[in-house]
């Protein structure tokens, strides 16, 4: 992916409307029943900027922006303030073996929860906690994986408080504008 660790600036980050799109096919069979498959495992975030009305300063700022990522081309750092953190989260159950974990954020549902991978966490915002005990590990910023000094011992819980933003990258290569 062809990426700039850069977040897009916040007075425009309020103006975001976002939604999260899943993908599912289904087919009729002649006798009318329905075979549905789910496309992809996790949703693809879309983001709309609406009604942003910004100060020539904020405009000029916004415009360096969109060119220096060269409109769609390079993706970008997200802050989507409805879903930016992860509070206690389990990251992993020790075998014994393993001492590198990815971080994730589990949306709970008593039939089938929905895990959501994190691979931007914000820097310096991840807290480790083995069994509810902070402790120290390397957090990679650039994906999300979260090395422990050794392995996580047979039924250890790691768990992470963490902030996050998403990658995205604009949907086209111009924008409109209007000046008052």
């Amino acid at each position: 992916m062809n990426f700039h660790d850069i977040r897009m600036p916040e007075f425009i980050e309020s103006f975001a409307v976002g939604k999260p799109e899943l993908s599912t096919s289904h087919a009729i069979t002649k006798s009318g029943r329905e075979a549905r498959h789910l496309d992809r495992n996790y949703d693809c975030q879309k983001y709309l900027i609406k009604n942003a009305r910004l100060s020539s300063t904020e405009f000029e700022q916004f415009n360096s922006f969109f060119k220096a990522r060269r409109g769609s081309n390079f993706a970008l750092r997200f802050r989507n303030y409805a879903d930016y953190r992860g509070i206690n989260e389990v990251i992993a159950k020790g075998d014994g073996n393993l001492n590198k974990f990815q971080l994730r954020k589990i949306y709970s549902d008593p039939i089938a929860p929905y895990e959501r991978v994190i691979t931007k966490p914000v820097n310096n915002s991840v807290i480790l906690y083995i069994n509810n005990v902070r402790t120290m590990g390397i957090v990679d910023y650039n994906d999300g994986i979260v090395t422990l000094p050794s392995p996580l011992g047979q039924d250890v819980i790691l768990t992470a408080d963490f902030t996050f933003d998403v990658a995205v990258r604009f949907s086209i290569d111009s924008f409109v504008m209007t000046v008052l």
